[in-house]
């Protein structure tokens, strides 16, 4: 196998270093940059260096966050693999970060085991996530749903959406805004909203705002303005 590359962007200094030491003692994967911020790594690769397969990527920073730089890799280096590595688990802060194209979500006391494989797997492409995001995914495996199945299903789904639960998906998995900011845009009590929140994600098949960002992601369900 190609060796992989491998960027850290973490103002942790200390557990930065730790993170280098680890990834670098993994099979076929070097570091080729760390960074203490999102601007130091768009600096990295604005100024022509080697670009990496995945970043390991942290949420809370100064100067230039995870989330700003996720949407700036988005935008500029689509190709590049973007794991999230923080102590954030919070649902705004993953559904954000996975609607922006991150391909991973993990926590910081990630087994090496664990963050060694979703390496290998974020450079592929593949969606890799612990147990707090992938819990929606899960059920529908032990529901013995077929990919086949799912397709179906999900196909139906989107047919059966009106136009108000599309703009409130429009809110969910297209901003950053909370329950009740989306009921003021809407002009809707947030007791309406959560009853419609209720009703989309008993339609979508999933649990929580993050289930929905990843539905919508998984399937291509295209988020019109």
């Amino acid at each position: 196998m190609k060796p992989l590359k491998v960027a850290i962007v973490d103002d942790h200094i200390l557990f930065a270093k730790a993170l280098k030491t680890l990834v670098s003692g993994f099979e076929d994967t070097y570091v080729v940059f760390v960074a203490k911020n999102g601007r130091e790594f768009v600096e990295y690769l604005k100024s022509g260096h080697e670009q990496p397969d995945v970043v390991l990527l942290d949420v809370r920073m100064p100067i230039m966050n995870g989330l700003s730089t996720m949407a700036w890799i988005k935008d500029n280096c689509p190709e590049i693999n973007v794991i999230a590595i923080t102590m954030e688990d919070d649902e705004e802060t993953i559904s954000n970060m996975i609607f922006f194209g991150c391909k991973g979500y993990l926590l910081k006391d990630v087994e090496p085991t664990q963050l060694n494989a979703s390496i290998v797997r974020a450079s592929k492409g593949e969606f890799v996530y612990n147990e707090i995001v992938d819990r929606d995914l899960r059920k529908k495996a032990l529901n013995g749903i077929s990919e086949e199945k799912e397709t179906e299903i999900s196909n139906h789904r989107k047919f059966q959406l009106k136009p108000t639960d599309q703009e409130f998906l429009n809110y969910l998995c297209g901003t950053d805004l909370g329950y009740k900011e989306i009921a003021d845009r809407m002009n809707l009590s947030p007791k309406t909203i959560e009853n419609r929140r209720a009703e989309l994600f008993r339609k979508l098949g999933v649990s929580s705002r993050v289930g929905a960002v990843i539905y919508v992601m998984k399937h291509n369900l295209i988020i019109q303005s």
